[in-house]
Parts: structure tokens; C-alpha cells; sequence
């Protein structure tokens, strides 16, 4: 009887780079870690620019030469661009340009991040094991799997979020955005922490700066970047900001997580 595929979701973040190096010190079966990429146009990512990097020239390496599994990236047909210029086609706003996502309702993970997923995970039998990173102290998230085909290494080997970032960091494959954030999200996120958005100010202005020429943009329905500021406005603010000492509190982060 064949035994059933395993298969590692894969942010690239510490929970899920830590799943794959329990999996190879415990030999558990692992055949493929996968990676979801939004991309913000056809040609530019949606990752951090350094999460990128470590996704496609660290990690992937690494999966696919030392640990003899495949890393498959996955892309949906849409972009940020796409979600940003859709036309609304009903209600008081029909004929607008939809603009940047909304904080607490993002298109772009409904849009981008889960198609490819969801097309991906159809394709698999019944009886394929997913291992999710999940840590012991995420009780209520570890709550959602059932053990069985969704499983969390994380929990099984009792490791905790602090755990994993270690674990990470011991084998030199702690992402750098952990430097001056707690967590991975799209570079355009609506929900970024003040130190997140200064990083790709102060960083890749360049892309920056194309959120802002998209707000300049005619006939917008959305032109706030976050809840409550444009992208010209979150620049300002933050530059002022950083000129009277503001900076990303990085060991706070290495502390947290």
C-alpha cells in the first residue's frame, strides 16, 4: 500500500522553515514544501524584496539540495494591480476604480494568495497529510486542525514561536525581515506596522513611490494605503517621524518573537 503524499505549507516565515527542519531531525515523511508568491505586477513580487530573495535564493536552494524535497511556487492569475484598477461594476460607486485594499477585507489575499492554493490543494488525493506551522502556543489556531490530515510538527515535538525562531536561526534560515518586523506580509499591506512601511520607504522607494503615483490616479474609489492615510501620507509622516529618532526597534522583535 502506498503511503500518502506529505506536503508543508510554506510562508518562508520562522513557523513554517521550522516545520521543515523538524521534519528532516525527525524524520518525518516530507515530500514538498510550497509557497504561495502575490505578485504586485506581472513582472514585480509582492513579497518583502528581502523575504523574496531569501525565499528563491536561500530557502528553495536549500529544500531542494539538502533536504531532497520539492519547493513549488505557486502564482494566481491576478495582481495587485489587477485588484487595485478593478472596475466596480454595481452600487454608488459603479464605474470607479476599486484602489488599495481594504485593512480587515483584503482582496488581495482573497484574490492572489488563495486561488493558486486552493487550485493546488484540489489536485491532491484524499489522503494527503498537510503539515501546517502552527506553534504549542497557539492554542485556539491549533484548535482548527484536525491531526490527522492537517498537522502541525510545531505542536507534535512541543516547540514553541520563540522555539522556531531559534531553530531558525541556528541553521541560518531565519528570514531577514524578522530585522524590523514581527511577521511576513505583502509590501502594499494594509495592515503594516509603522516600522514595516518605513522599511520600504527609507529601503525601495522606488516601490513605494508606485503606491503613490497609483493614489494620483483618476476616478479612485480607495486612495488610503492603510485605515487612515494615503500613501504620500504615511511617507510624510514617517520621514518626520525617523528625522526625530524613530527607528524599527529590532531587538524588541527578536525578543517577541
Amino acid at each position: 500500500m502506498n503511503r500518502p503524499k506529505y506536503v508543508a505549507s510554506c510562508s518562508g516565515g520562522k513557523d513554517s522553515v521550522a516545520t521543515l527542519l523538524l521534519a528532516a531531525q525527525h524524520k518525518d515523511p516530507l515530500d514538498e514544501a510550497v509557497f504561495s508568491e502575490v505578485m504586485f505586477d506581472q513582472d514585480t513580487s509582492g513579497e518583502v524584496p528581502e523575504h523574496r530573495d531569501f525565499i528563491y535564493d536561500r530557502l528553495k536552494p536549500f529544500c531542494e539540495k539538502e533536504l531532497g524535497i520539492k519547493f513549488t511556487i505557486l502564482h494566481a492569475d491576478k495582481t495587485y494591480d489587477d485588484v487595485f484598477h478593478h472596475v466596480i461594476t454595481r452600487g454608488p460607486h459603479k464605474g470607479e476604480v476599486r484602489g488599495f485594499a481594504w485593512a480587515g477585507m483584503c482582496a488581495v489575499n482573497r484574490d492572489c494568495k488563495i486561488p493558486p492554493v486552493r487550485k493546488y490543494n484540489a489536485a491532491l488525493s484524499p489522503d494527503t497529510v498537510s503539515y501546517v506551522g502552527i506553534a504549542e502556543d497557539e492554542p485556539k489556531r491549533l484548535a482548527r486542525l484536525d491531526g490527522v490530515t492537517k498537522v502541525s510538527l510545531l505542536a507534535k515535538y512541543g516547540m514553541t514561536e520563540a522555539d522556531a525562531y531559534k531553530l531558525c536561526q541556528d541553521y541560518g534560515l531565519l528570514s531577514p525581515i524578522y530585522g524590523h518586523c514581527r511577521r511576513n506580509g505583502c509590501w502594499f499591506c494594509p495592515n503594516a506596522s509603522d516600522e514595516e512601511l518605513l522599511h520600504m520607504i527609507t529601503k525601495h522607494p522606488e516601490l513605494f513611490d508606485r503606491l503613490i503615483e497609483w493614489e494620483k490616479e483618476d476616478n479612485i474609489f480607495h486612495r488610503r494605503l492603510t485605515r487612515r492615510e494615503t500613501p504620500s501620507e504615511v511617507k510624510a509622516r514617517l520621514l518626520s517621524k525617523s528625522q526625530m529618532g524613530f527607528s524599527s526597534p529590532r531587538s524588541k522583535h527578536e525578543m517577541e518573537v
